[in-house]
């Protein structure tokens, strides 16, 4: 095994020891790891988005803290700093940036301070469904570019990984809108805790080996004066040296930024099973609708096709084909294999359930079985299971069709696309 991997591996048996307790499970055909800890080490990893759903005081937003802190290697004290606390009153001059006052009135020249919050290695956002719609959308293309934008000012940054914390619904929270969810490549949940968990959370889970109060407050003095994309460049150079103090402190070696990449490389270069493509390719035909471009599952009681994934899936966009592709790998890499059908079925649940619009026929079904899980995901494991069982009952079709198009026999491809009654095929039969 290689020592990245042994070090990401240590880095997850700690969180599991020592940040979060939960016993809900994720399995991924060999192993089995507890979902939060797993998705948000990972998406710090791979630059990715995740929300976190979750009662009050379960813990979403402190565990994101200690994981973001360990993960990036900078004092906790300086990832809450620059958590963005959602509300309804909140605004893009608290979130992002300011008009630096005494420039304006000395010089008449607008000069844009930014906050600390885009320079952090990770961005949190503390109750996201507290803004309102117009103001989940200030945060569009932060999310997905890393491009800050505030008064004709424009900062350029890298792609920076965002964590999420998402309160069960009650009067002060609002519904977010389906482009941001779209944005979010993972979402998982707070999960139970058992009698000996309950204990240890009780005594207090000690967070002291991440904090430094010194260093944060230099930090943000130090990008405050910066003020510019070099401020990016610092926060790395801190937490290069920050990273040997946490190592000391922890009786282990944590992850370096250079590291991270490394990680980050090698789970991107994971190849892909062929049976992983084969079956993204039937599910993402069989989620669309062929009645119309917009879903709508009244359409499906009388439609042909409703036995399958299109009457269940609202949607799986591209984005979330690509989120379910990069968790796969990473999962795969951590158990040192080539990405397998077992590590995408595994990843789907958690990387759609949030943005599909699962007909709630499918929840109703599995709504009283005892389980550690949320409904939706549950449920949505029941339809990847039935969508896997007809796949490979069509897999040597698709095979076939596949290479009939490559060697250009149209004739063997309309014999397989009318023989074969699924979406797949008639969606290649003129191809």
């Amino acid at each position: 095994m290689s020592e990245l991997r042994k070090k990401v591996l240590k880095v997850y048996d700690f969180v599991c020891s020592r940040l979060y307790f939960g016993v809900e499970t994720f399995f991924s055909g060999k192993k089995s790891y507890t979902p939060l800890p797993l998705f948000c080490i990972l998406s710090a990893i791979t630059r990715r988005n995740v929300l976190v759903f979750g009662d009050y005081g379960s813990g979403k937003t402190t565990s994101c803290e200690r994981i973001a802190s360990l993960i990036s290697c900078v004092p906790l004290e300086f990832i809450q700093a620059s958590t963005i606390h959602s509300h309804p009153e909140q605004t893009e001059e608290k979130m992002k940036a300011t008009i630096d006052l005494g420039m304006l009135e000395k010089k008449g020249i607008e000069v844009v301070r930014w906050k600390i919050t885009p320079f952090s290695p990770v961005t949190i956002v503390d109750e996201i469904n507290r803004l309102p719609a117009g103001k989940q959308n200030v945060l569009l293309n932060e999310v997905d570019r890393g491009i800050w934008s505030y008064r004709g000012s424009t900062l350029f940054l890298k792609k920076k990984p965002l964590f999420a914390t998402v309160n069960y619904g009650d009067e002060g929270t609002a519904k977010l809108i389906p482009p941001l969810m779209d944005r979010f490549d993972v979402a998982v949940e707070t999960g139970k805790m058992n009698a000996v968990m309950r204990r240890k959370l009780r005594r207090g889970i000690r967070d002291d080996f991440l904090r430094d109060l010194k260093l944060s407050e230099e930090m943000i003095e130090k990008i405050q004066e910066i003020n510019s994309r070099e401020a990016e460049d610092y926060v790395r150079e801190v937490s290069e040296l920050f990273s040997s103090k946490l190592s000391e402190r922890i009786g282990f070696d944590v992850l370096t930024p250079e590291e991270l990449e490394e990680v980050e490389k090698e789970i991107e270069d994971v190849e892909l099973n062929q049976d992983v493509e084969l079956f993204l390719d039937y599910l993402s035909q069989e989620v669309y609708c062929q009645m119309t471009t917009k879903k709508d599952f009244s359409r499906c009681d009388t439609c042909h096709y409703s036995g399958f994934a299109c009457s269940d899936i609202g949607i799986f966009s591209g984005r979330a084909e690509n989120s379910s592709i990069c968790f796969a790998k990473a999962i795969a890499w951590m158990e040192d294999e080539d990405c397998q059908l077992r590590h995408i079925k595994a990843v789907l649940p958690y990387c759609i359930w949030h943005r599909c619009n699962l007909n709630e026929s499918r929840v109703l079904e599995v709504r009283d079985i005892e389980k550690d899980e949320c409904d939706e995901i549950f449920a949505l494991k029941d339809v990847i299971n039935d969508v896997e069982r007809r796949w490979e009952e069509h897999r040597d079709f698709q095979i076939l069709a596949y290479r009939a198009i490559v060697e250009g026999n149209k004739e063997l491809l309309e014999e397989i696309c009318e023989k074969v009654p699924h979406p797949l095929f008639k969606s290649i039969g003129g191809y």
